[in-house]
């Protein structure tokens, strides 16, 4: 695990910079420009803090309206103050009853991420607008978690970069790591792993990340190809690479 890439902000437990991976081309990936969390709602204000200090100007959620209802932003206003970011509410899924039957019966991690690249597109490609089009800074993306919603997205972002397949896979599993201890929290909650809900189990396995490349690259070509397919323009695609280059 990469440590230096990992943001201690207090009460956030899966906060990590996407900068400092090696790209096919032999370069990197920018410092501060993307980050990759979990929900921001928990951040103490030593927390906020130390978001702010590292140059964070857009955050962007990707759960829904009902979970951001029960657990609020840290930063909910789209006009914010001097200085804090702004903050967009992109749900990743749209909760289409068929969709959620799909998910319902899937077996692993890895055919529900494949599931929501189907079937979302649209949302898909209105959160790498808004990365593309955001103010500069860095931008934080986060769900609840910061490992599915969240690794869907940071997966296209990576191989748009051009970061080679094991670096994105590893990305991903640093989220196991990161997450277990809140796991062992809710076991001891409810009394056991047995009377815990399967789905809650932070497992991020390297392996899961790679069926969802694989994936990709069968079904789409690559992020380009898939984004491409999901209506973002040339301009757009040459942004994010800025950004993310």
């Amino acid at each position: 695990m990469n440590s230096t890439r990992y943001l201690a902000w207090d009460a956030c437990y899966n906060a990590r910079d996407l900068g400092g991976l090696p790209t096919v081309d032999g370069g990197q990936t920018q410092w501060g420009s993307v980050i990759r969390s979990d929900i921001l709602s928990r951040l103490t204000e030593t927390g906020r803090q130390a978001l702010l200090d590292y140059g964070v100007r857009t955050v962007i959620d990707l759960r829904s309206p009902q979970q951001v209802a029960e657990e609020p932003s840290a930063f909910p206003s789209a006009t914010p103050a001097v200085n804090e970011p702004v903050y967009l509410n992109l749900p990743l899924e749209e909760y289409y009853p068929h969709v959620s039957a799909l998910i319902h019966q899937a077996q692993t991690r890895a055919e529900v991420y494949c599931i929501t690249l189907d079937h979302y597109p649209a949302n898909v490609a209105r959160v790498l607008r808004a990365i593309a089009q955001a103010a500069p800074g860095g931008v934080v993306i986060h769900c609840h978690a910061g490992k599915d919603r969240t690794g869907v997205i940071v997966a296209l972002l990576l191989d748009l970069a051009g970061v080679p397949a094991d670096q994105i896979a590893a990305d991903y599993a640093e989220s196991q790591a990161r997450l277990w201890p809140l796991w062992e929290q809710s076991i001891a909650k409810v009394g056991g792993v047995e009377n815990a809900d399967f789905w809650l189990k932070p497992t991020a396995t390297a392996e899961m990340m790679h069926t969802l490349l694989a994936y990709l690259r069968e079904r789409y070509g690559d992020a380009v190809g898939y984004l491409r397919q999901a209506g973002l323009r040339e301009d757009e695609l040459t942004h994010l690479r800025h950004r993310l280059r």
